[in-house]
């Protein structure tokens, strides 16, 4: 009798009810499947969103999720309809709730129950959206600017709330928490859920309805970059935090020294976190800004192809920055670097790099002085990576280097060495910041509001000089200007 009680419980017919709503409104979606043209387009989407739920990062203990499949969700409510949003929604929650079950397996009772729960909420929650979308857009069909803008709000707003009441109603009922309580707790996500909903799934469908396959590469791909390169923030924290948790255990004996430490690994966590957002945020603002007036305006053929390569140059900015995290991680690890060894001359690729990033210095009117070099200086090295060092020590060269200044780049040979000097007469470094200079995430603290970075480019070039089992120097005097040295065997 106990049994049939709890198996009837509020909280089993809760689960049952959702469940086989969203069920419903899954098969009812895939009954339409036919009607979705194209359905080539319909598919990628499908197949986007479940790759973005990939992304999606867990926050305050996992109670708390910021992801960017629901912005996929929403313009395909544009695009196909409520139906195919539910789908599209019920797919991606499901594809990513498989892989954490085999990890962690509930017995089938427990699968069954969580993927259902799943599936309903995230259908339930879109369906809703999509109805509200679609009523707002006919009732401010006569305004064309507010029709371009509140169904998204009211639509992410909407869709946000029933998500979370959906799973309040399950905690409340499981755990006796008030839902209430919940719903403070967690209502500090809402704007940016709202946000990442309305602004995304706006731009993402006027971006499809313009560009059709292409306007899914200008738009998505950068966002997908975003949200991976927040993860992956989130991840090395983490990392971070348990280290220093071992530390802590480690040195309680002189717990003064190690609260400095925590307190130093704290503000450059927190430096880094600020110059990878501001990092970011101009190629997205740049995403952003262009695709608004994609949205906006009626533009020529011309002037569209245009912005989509202003559009993917700044996705290609987000991917160098998620690069730089990757190879440093890659690069300090203690593993060999693997190097596809040849000779070359370093004189000819250096003046090759030189040419490559003249238009940067001529932006800032910075002359570049290239020595001449009597003979070829040949090297056996990787070039690809040789030519990435001498490329981002001239570049820092320029961007540290005031308007109307001058780069003087050296090539030569000296003993059993070549060797490279990159001299300017920039802000130079302060003498107690030396030491430091090629520590990730560090930047010299007065250079920071004179030019944008993220302070891996010369923890990468000392890897890789090292790697070649060649040494790198610095000399620099604050208003003077600074020297670099590289020097490579022959």
């Amino acid at each position: 009798m106990d049994l049939s009680k709890k198996a009837f419980g509020p909280r089993n017919i809760y689960l049952a009810i959702i469940s086989i709503l969203g069920l419903i409104l899954v098969v009812w979606g895939i009954t339409q499947v036919p009607t979705y043209d194209p359905l080539l387009l319909f598919t990628l989407l499908l197949l986007l969103a479940v790759a973005s739920q990939i992304t999606s990062t867990s926050l305050v203990g996992g109670s708390v999720t910021v992801e960017v499949s629901t912005a996929v969700s929403l313009a395909v409510v544009s695009l196909y309809g409520t139906t195919a949003a539910a789908l599209v929604a019920a797919s991606a929650v499901t594809a990513v709730a498989l892989p954490s079950l085999r990890k962690n397996w509930p017995g089938w009772k427990g699968a069954a129950e969580r993927i259902g729960f799943n599936i309903g909420m995230s259908a339930i929650a879109i369906v809703v959206a999509g109805l509200i979308f679609q009523a707002a857009k006919t009732a401010l069909a006569g305004i064309p600017i507010l029709a371009a803008t509140i169904p998204w709000l009211l639509a992410a707003i909407f869709h946000d709330q029933v998500n979370l009441w959906l799973l309040i109603g399950l905690l409340h009922l499981q755990n006796k928490i008030p839902p209430l309580e919940i719903w403070l707790e967690h209502r500090w996500a809402i704007p940016i859920n709202v946000l990442v909903m309305s602004v995304g799934g706006g731009i993402l469908a006027v971006a499809v309805q313009q560009f059709n396959f292409l306007g899914i590469a200008i738009f998505f791909l950068p966002i997908v970059l975003s949200a991976y390169s927040f993860r992956l923030y989130v991840s090395k924290t983490r990392l971070q935090m348990e280290h220093l948790e071992e530390l802590v255990a480690l040195r309680t004996k002189d717990l003064e020294e190690t609260n400095r430490e925590l307190e130093q690994v704290s503000k450059d966590k927190d430096a880094f976190l600020a110059v990878l957002t501001h990092d970011m945020r101009t190629p997205l603002t740049s995403i952003k800004g262009y695709s608004s007036i994609l949205r906006d305006r009626e533009l020529a053929r011309d002037q569209q192809v245009q912005i989509a390569k202003i559009i993917l140059r700044s996705e290609e900015n987000l991917l160098e920055i998620v690069n730089n995290i990757l190879d440093i991680e890659k690069l300090q690890s203690g593993s060999p670097i693997l190097l596809e060894r040849s000779s070359f001359d370093l004189a000819l690729l250096m003046r090759r790099t030189t040419e490559s990033i003249a238009a940067l210095a001529m932006e800032k009117n910075i002359t570049l002085h290239q020595e001449e070099v009597p003979q070829p200086v040949i090297i056996t090295a990787d070039e690809k990576q040789i030519e990435r060092v001498l490329l981002n020590l001239i570049s820092n060269a320029i961007k540290y280097t005031p308007e109307g200044g001058i780069v003087n780049i050296e090539t030569g040979m000296k003993g059993r060495y070549a060797f490279v000097n990159v001299k300017d007469n920039g802000y130079g470094i302060p003498e107690d910041e030396l030491p430091h200079i090629f520590d990730r995430f560090r930047r010299v603290k007065g250079h920071q509001s004179k030019a944008v970075g993220t302070g891996l480019g010369l923890a990468i070039v000392k890897s890789l000089v090292e790697a070649h089992e060649g040494e790198i120097s610095v000399t620099s005097k604050v208003d003077v200007g600074s020297t670099f040295t590289i020097k490579l065997p022959l």
